[in-house]
């Protein structure tokens, strides 16, 4: 193997790179440049490959005989032979080679008449090859036979695009000259991934075949269609050469003399045939790779990174069951405090305690501020309620008992929402919970997040009868002494009477009905009451009012909130570390422990790769 030719090497590693690519299945992620070969059935794609090798390896017959992807990288040495990555054996025999590549596919493949997208690679040594790696995939097909799978035409368009999709990739489209190359298969198929043929090259076979008068000469010159890389005529053997055992060598030789001879392609003779496609592709493909490495590097860098901190996620497996649970129980009791404080990572949403002291001091506080002293409280219930504290008495002015009735009566709106506050707080805070408890142990997630429900609800309930019990305070004992409640000579205006109206005729006394209801009709004096009273209530209400929002909060972050922070690791270390079975909490669910020797092998697969990529 030559190791001074800069490009050979250069080609060496990235065929290097595809092996650990393919046996980790990371091709696609990482799409490493290579040179990928389509085109239609009988166009003479199997014969280009070989004429390219020097060697018939390919098997041949009817229908599609590439039935899997074929990695093919050819190796400059000076020893012949060949290696499959499937197989630890050497082989030098090339009937064997084709007998193996059919082996394999039927290996994977039952029905010999069915494709998959899983590729066979092959390298091959030789002296006569340049280093080159080229992806031969099966032909195209237009109508499915008999016996072939009704769904072969998608099939197998969807195998080719699974490789030329990639952008890295140089697709060798391969058409016969014989036919309008308008209507290429391959063409049309590369057309699909590279609408500006700024990747594709064509090769055109069978030129020997045209009708006399006819060449490709306008084909070659882009007149026809453009392509970026230009299209290569060929000359193949024939299916009378390959029964009479003609050799590639002296097909070849054959092949330069046509060209040579042609009117035609005389002239340009040094850019027909299949030496001259060698050199065009390895060409092709070291300034590829020279160009596209920088962006690999880059690409693989951030698999790297995307895949560690996959695995990190998942989180190691090396601990005993205690210390597992003891570190994820300080693990979450920090993150909880951390999202608290507002010291974990910001998104765009509000988080944390920022949820909850927008709940209270902006949500709920809006809510109370809107809350109506006087909801229900019509005229003629408040008048009622005066007369029925006043009694038997006869007084000048309402009583105390009136008001502080009334006084209650609007405190007790209140009660509901200062309540649902609590509710709300304890909602957040489970909330708070799901986004911090996320071990990779179902059983042990479970239960954790019970055990804090439970811490959560415990001080939720002592939370809502001591918020409760503020209530009950404020309307039990009704206090005027407090600052900001109203002062008698500031009402002093509203009980002002009017003159008094002469007294309306009445009936004679008769019994009193059964149930005695006032009129509806409200006098002077008493509206004058009325208002006062209601002037005291709305003055009560307000002071209350802001007594609450004050209150309330700090009773919720006091008893609930900060007292849960505070309670949450001791609390667990009860709840769960300190419980039976502790082993069965961390066993691991199998689809994540596969998860993870999926992302170790990746891993170490990119981090191989990163490592020849900055050797190059």
């Amino acid at each position: 193997m030559s190791t001074s030719n800069p490009m050979a090497l250069l080609i060496e590693r990235i065929n290097t790179l595809q092996d650990i690519c393919t046996e980790s299945g990371i091709t696609n992620m990482i799409d490493l440049p290579q040179i990928v070969v389509v085109g239609g059935q009988s166009c003479g794609k199997s014969s280009v490959l070989e004429n390219i090798v020097g060697n018939d390896f390919l098997p041949r017959g009817v229908g599609i005989v590439t039935r899997r992807p074929l990695i093919l990288q050819l190796i400059y040495s000076k020893d012949e032979y060949v290696r499959f990555n499937h197989s630890d054996s050497t082989f030098t025999d090339y009937e064997l080679v084709r007998q193996e590549i059919l082996a394999e596919t039927a290996r994977l493949i039952k029905n010999k008449h069915d494709v998959s997208h899983v590729p066979i690679t092959l390298k091959m040594y030789s002296p006569h090859v340049m280093t080159l790696t080229l992806v031969d995939l099966p032909g195209l097909v237009k109508v499915p036979t008999n016996d072939q799978p009704k769904n072969i035409v998608t099939r197998v368009e969807e195998i080719c695009k699974r490789y030329i999709v990639n952008k890295n990739a140089i697709i060798i489209a391969v058409s016969a000259a014989t036919s309008d190359i308008a209507s290429s298969d391959a063409l049309q198929l590369a057309k699909t991934v590279d609408p500006g043929y700024e990747r594709t090259l064509g090769v055109l076979t069978k030129v020997d075949l045209m009708d006399v008068g006819t060449d490709v000469v306008d084909v070659l010159a882009g007149r026809v269609l453009s392509l970026k890389l230009g299209f290569i005529p060929v000359v193949n053997r024939g299916q009378k050469d390959v029964k009479q055992k003609k050799s590639i060598s002296d097909a070849v030789v054959d092949e330069q003399r046509f060209f040579e001879t042609h009117r035609a392609y005389r002239r340009n003779k040094a850019y027909c045939g299949t030496a001259y496609l060698r050199t065009k592709l390895t060409s092709i493909l070291y300034e590829h790779i020279r160009h596209t490495l920088p962006e690999l590097q880059e690409r693989v860098n951030a698999l790297i990174a995307r895949t560690q901190a996959e695995l990190d996620e998942l989180g190691v497996f090396d601990l005993t069951p205690k210390e597992h649970v003891l570190r994820t129980i300080n693990e979450i009791t920090k993150k909880f405090a951390e999202l608290l404080s507002g010291t974990a990572e910001h998104g765009e949403e509000l988080c944390g305690g920022a949820r909850l002291s927008y709940t209270m001091h902006q949500s709920f506080a809006a809510f109370i501020n809107n809350l109506n002293a006087l909801h229900n409280m019509r005229n003629d219930h408040v008048r009622t309620v005066m007369l029925n504290a006043s009694g038997s008495s006869s007084t000048l002015f309402f009583s105390q008992r009136a008001f502080e009735m009334l006084a209650k009566q609007s405190i007790a709106l209140f009660k509901p929402h200062v309540l649902k506050l609590v509710t709300v707080i304890f909602t957040e805070m489970v909330r708070m919970m799901h986004s911090v408890v996320n071990t990779r142990f179902a059983r042990l997630n479970d239960k954790i997040s019970c055990a804090l429900v439970d811490l959560f609800k415990r001080n939720s309930e002592n939370t809502t009868m001591l918020v409760g019990a503020l209530l009950e305070w404020n309307m039990e004992y009704i206090s005027t002494r407090h600052p900001d409640f109203v002062r008698l000579d500031e009402l002093s205006k509203i009980g002002e009477s009017k003159p008094m109206e002469k007294a309306p005729n009445v009936k004679a006394f008769d019994k009193l009905p059964n149930v005695l209801r006032l009129d509806k009709e409200i006098s002077d004096s008493e509206g004058a009451e009325i208002n006062l009273v209601k002037s005291l209530v709305v003055s009560y209400f307000d002071v209350n009012r802001k007594i609450l929002l004050d209150q309330v909060p700090k009773a919720i972050m006091c008893n609930l909130v900060m007292k849960s922070a505070q309670q949450m690791q001791e609390h667990l270390f009860r709840a769960v570390y300190e419980t039976e079975g502790i082993e069965k909490l961390c066993e691991e669910d199998g689809s994540i422990e596969e998860l993870r020797e999926r992302l170790k092998r990746n891993l170490k697969a990119m981090r191989h790769a990163h490592d020849l990529m900055c050797s190059l």
